[in-house]
């Protein structure tokens, strides 16, 4: 199939998934913030920051690598399958004496503790199935990694709702995220085995550390995308969590969005890399594109419409979290960067590379968040968060620079989405309902991109091949 069309089939199926799974979470967190009040909401997402690192020693990079080997060689998918799922049954066990271990520490006593432990098997119950989704991806087959994630959410989202019903506490609604795992992986295992292949089960330590690098970037990512909400939890209390969650989970919303496309575009890249490099380059520089151009509509609609958005969603109890989410909107276009950019350099084989600004990254956020934190509370950490972006689209621009996949000429054009965005701003201060403004908003947008031609002769021609003429 045309990688064009591959990628596109792939983003839809995903895109398709994302909605679903978004909407869903989005029902779920409405309901729990509205349910366990901002302090209860608080211990649910402080249990989630922490715990995800549980996940990511389970997987240690295994999952991206397994996507790029087999996207590279199919036929080594069966030998590869076997040895990475030897590999997370060992690091599972690891992580599994760790998770009992952990009340010993004394730093969540209680129903806290509890919380902890339950979300704790829940994210490790998930990184299996993630293994599965690693391997449907190397074979860009992502219409069963769409099913997954649609029943893992439709799984949760029924627990969430009969915990409410029940009238159970934060304990209850981290035991139904642990059971939606299970039940998850179960549909991954069966629909493995009878689509593809049955892994003989094997181990290999060169494997584990090639993908290392991946998993540690993944364990950076994950200090500088929670470890604020841990740190709020611990310096600031529960409450000031839950109105800096609120914010923070659009974001993540927003990110899981653009995420499906760096899913499906991940093993074209990995396969132009060791077949044309002119193909990966064009392939990098046509997706910042189209990032940044969707990039400025939302951060637009979402700055201007902030308190009806918080409003809307939550409620009056999170008013005060209006100016955090604008701050943190203007984190999603340096993200959307970034994402992509790091999938150039993994796909490139430069996964250390990829450690490194991420490391970096991740030491910046900590230190910014222990600056600013005691004295602006949440908004501290929403600000360290656009900071953390910032510095790593500027380290990881550099890098592409130098390997010659970008440069100041990409530039050059982009007068045109600024005079697209200049012309449509007005509009979303017209005195009409919020919904009405963002309509008029992606109409003159739109439009704007044609009339100053920020869409070009190639986007054209792409979007003609996509639909088959």
């Amino acid at each position: 199939m045309d990688p064009k069309r591959t990628v596109a089939r792939n983003t839809l199926f995903l895109l398709a998934a994302a909605i679903f799974t978004n909407l869903a979470a989005f029902v779920w967190n409405v309901y729990l913030a509205r349910y366990l009040g901002a302090a209860g909401f608080g211990v649910l997402s402080a249990a989630l920051a922490l715990t995800g690192v549980f996940s990511i020693l389970a997987d240690l990079g295994t999952g991206t690598y397994l996507t790029r080997e087999i996207a590279r060689d199919p036929e080594r998918a069966p030998e590869l399958a076997g040895k990475g799922l030897g590999n997370r049954l060992i690091l599972s066990l690891i992580v599994l004496v760790l998770v009992f271990l952990f009340p010993l520490t004394g730093i969540y006593r209680g129903a806290a503790a509890a919380v902890v432990m339950f979300i704790a098997g829940y994210m490790l119950v998930s990184s299996f199935g993630s293994f599965f989704n690693s391997i449907f991806q190397g074979f860009q087959r992502m219409e069963y990694q769409t099913i997954w994630n649609i029943l893992n959410s439709l799984f949760i989202l029924a627990g969430v709702l009969l915990v409410v019903w029940l009238g159970g506490d934060v304990v209850s609604v981290a035991i139904a995220y642990l059971i939606a795992a299970i039940l998850s992986l179960t549909y991954s295992i069966l629909i493995f085995r009878k689509r593809f292949f049955t892994p003989r089960i094997s181990s290999d330590l060169n494997m584990l550390r090639e993908s290392l690098p991946f998993g540690i970037t993944s364990v950076f990512s994950l200090i500088y995308f929670w470890i604020d909400s841990v740190m709020l939890s611990l310096m600031k209390g529960d409450v000031s969590v839950g109105l800096y969650s609120a914010p923070y989970r659009l974001l993540t919303v927003i990110a899981s969005f653009y995420s499906v496309y760096l899913l499906a575009v991940f093993p074209v890249m990995s396969r132009f890399y060791v077949e044309s490099s002119e193909s990966l380059r064009f392939t990098y520089r046509r997706s910042i594109k189209y990032l940044i151009m969707i990039a400025i509509p939302l951060i637009s609609i979402v700055f201007f419409l902030t308190p009806d958005i918080i409003r809307i969603i939550y409620s009056e109890e999170y008013l005060r979290s209006v100016p955090a989410l604008q701050v943190l909107i203007l984190a999603s276009a340096f993200m959307f960067i970034n994402g992509v950019t790091s999938n150039l350099l993994g796909s490139a084989d430069r996964q250390v590379t990829v450690t490194r600004i991420t490391g970096l990254g991740a030491l910046f956020n900590v230190a910014v968040n222990l600056l600013l934190i005691p004295g602006f509370n949440f908004m501290g950490a929403s600000a360290a968060t656009v900071l953390t972006e910032l510095l790593m689209t500027a380290l990881f621009l550099r890098t592409v620079t130098c390997m010659g996949y970008a440069g100041p000429g990409d530039l050059k054009g982009a007068w045109r989405l600024a005079a697209a965005s200049v012309i449509s701003l007005p509009t979303l201060l017209i005195p009409v309902n919020p919904p009405i403004r963002a309509m008029v908003f992606l109409i003159v947008y739109t439009a704007g991109l044609f009339i100053f031609r920020a869409v070009d002769d190639v986007d054209i021609q792409i979007m003609r091949s996509l639909l088959g003429k």
